[in-house]
């Protein structure tokens, strides 16, 4: 469901030539030529950043945690370059192919890391919701997730990785995080409220130790 790109290139070299055919192109009315890609900041050790795709200045100032709005893209490689807005400096690098007719999120995970980028799922089943976790915490161990009264979903959930699709029924719904293999909660998600015809991501992110602190925050995948 998700692929992990790191930096391919020294942070401070300069951007190759990118032909034009391929800047972003910023309407976010869907055509089913393109893709759709939302960028969304889970870097704990980044503060607010500036975001370049293909040498144009597409986001001029993300904060840690929050996400953008949907923007359409051409399907073909991207070169994605992130800045430290108060410093200038940059601090992540990597191109990657992106293809039509899906939907993304694209996650800046760490200075250390890179990027996740993650492929929304789209529901198929109409009278259920859809449900994916990622897991962006870089210092969470390996995770089992569990609903309190349906019992675990996922086992082993690793960083920069996501889970399968899960299906539930429309209602409110109690999330646990345990450390792999114990019964360990290290992170409640309480009242999550999933609606039919809905699929939903809920982004892992922060230190289990340190701040900002571990969280889960529950967004709308842009196929429903």
């Amino acid at each position: 469901m998700q692929q992990l790109y790191s930096m391919n290139d020294s942070p401070n070299a300069p951007p190759s030539a990118i032909s034009s055919h391929q800047s972003v192109n910023m309407q976010l009315n869907k055509t089913p030529q393109k893709a759709i890609i939302r960028l969304f900041h889970a870097a704990p050790d980044l503060s607010e950043l500036a975001v370049y795709v293909n040498q144009h200045h597409v986001v001029k100032n993300i904060s840690y945690g929050h996400l953008t709005a949907y923007m359409e893209w051409e399907e073909g490689v991207y070169e994605i370059e992130v800045y430290r807005l108060e410093t200038k400096e940059r601090v992540l690098f990597s191109r990657m192919m992106i293809t039509e007719n899906k939907t993304y999120t694209l996650c800046i995970t760490g200075t250390h890391t890179g990027f996740a980028l993650l492929t929304e799922p789209q529901d198929s089943q109409k009278e259920l919701a859809a449900l994916s976790f990622v897991q962006l915490s870089p210092d969470l161990p390996s995770i089992d997730i569990y609903e309190r009264d349906q019992g675990i979903l996922s086992y082993d959930l690793g960083y920069a990785s996501s889970s399968q699709v899960h299906h539930f029924s429309p209602n409110k719904y109690h999330f646990e995080l345990k450390a792999s293999g114990t019964q360990s909660v290290l992170l409640d998600i309480p009242k999550v409220h999933l609606q039919t015809k809905r699929a939903y991501l809920i982004f892992l992110h922060g230190f289990a130790n340190g701040d900002p602190e571990l969280m889960a925050k529950v967004v709308l995948s842009g196929q429903t």
